[in-house]
């Protein structure tokens, strides 16, 4: 039982930092997204988990380090899926020519 509840506080960490990045850029920044917020958030996910699956393996001993207490109870970093999914969402910013959103 208790490995369903890491997974699911995984998931549910992994979709509170895609969210965050998402209305980062196009809440406050007001960057135009390709699909909007949920485009935003759908490339967010996509970049934590590339985040979490890639730097997470790279910088495994510092990260342990500085998370210690997250990556042991939860199995999640947040830094690593933080820098994934704000890569993906700049990525796809300058992709769209670092267009400012209109307003509606």
């Amino acid at each position: 039982m208790g490995s369903f509840l890491t997974v699911f506080m995984r998931i549910v960490i992994y979709l509170l930092i895609a969210a965050g990045v998402a209305s980062i850029f196009y809440h406050l920044r007001r960057k135009k997204l390709f699909g909007g917020y949920i485009g935003g958030f759908i490339v967010a996910i996509i970049g934590v988990v590339i985040g979490e699956f890639v730097i997470e393996r790279l910088l495994m001993e510092k990260t342990i380090e500085i998370l210690n207490f997250l990556v042991k109870t939860t199995g999640v970093n947040i830094i690593t899926g933080f820098l994934g999914a704000y890569g993906a969402v700049y990525l796809m910013n300058k992709l769209n020519h670092d267009k400012e959103r209109t307003r509606y």
